[in-house]
């Protein structure tokens, strides 16, 4: 990848609702963020991470949030081999989404200012950490190149996140949002219209 050029990417509003699955129990903290800053993640190597970030991941529609979760299994692709998580509950938030500065990696001329692929930008990020000299392969490890790109994606002065293709779907898209990043007057909001509360991401004033 050309990290280097993550600066020269277009910008631009995104405006509408994303959608984001989690566990009942999980309700009063419903877009926290916290763990992805110890948990590694597609586009971010979590407490490896230099310097250490926070990211949200949306998905565009219920089914491909409930994907993301893996709390569907099979794949849409095969007519009859999707079935629900068998151990778990899950909800769908939407998710209001005001960012006034994006860069979508789900266009090709975006890909190829950075040097990427679909392929790249949706392939095994997990490997990295789990092969080792006692696997019988042993290479690459470290950094997948997608956390890599996240973290240069999170240094861009002034954005506020990206879309790009799911590795779950693969004409799916997911927002992935810098809390962080946000500007003055960015929000991501979910209300649970059942007991009233508001779960806000802001941008702050400038100082």
């Amino acid at each position: 990848m050309n990290l280097w050029a993550c600066g020269q990417l277009s910008t631009s509003p995104e405006t509408q609702t994303w959608y984001r699955a989690i566990q009942p129990q999980f309700w009063t903290t419903a877009l926290q963020t916290s763990q992805t800053t110890t948990f590694p993640t597609r586009f971010n190597e979590g407490a490896n991470a230099h310097p250490q970030f926070e990211i949200l991941y949306l998905a565009e529609d219920h089914q491909l949030a409930l994907f993301e979760a893996q709390a569907l299994l099979g794949s849409p692709l095969t007519p009859g081999s999707i079935v629900p998580q068998p151990r778990k509950a899950w909800v769908i938030l939407n998710v209001q989404v005001v960012l006034q500065a994006v860069t979508d990696l789900t266009q090709v001329t975006s890909q190829n200012i950075v040097g990427t692929t679909a392929q790249e930008l949706t392939g095994d990020w997990r490997g990295y950490t789990l092969r080792s000299p006692s696997t019988s392969i042993s290479q690459p490890t470290g950094t997948a190149p997608t956390q890599a790109l996240g973290a240069q994606l999170h240094a861009v002065p002034g954005l506020e996140g990206f879309l790009t293709l799911s590795a779950k779907i693969p004409y799916g898209r997911v927002l992935a949002v810098f809390p962080d990043k946000l500007r003055s007057g960015s929000t991501v909001e979910f209300v649970n219209t059942a007991s009233r509360d508001t779960h806000l991401i802001a941008g702050a004033d400038p100082l």
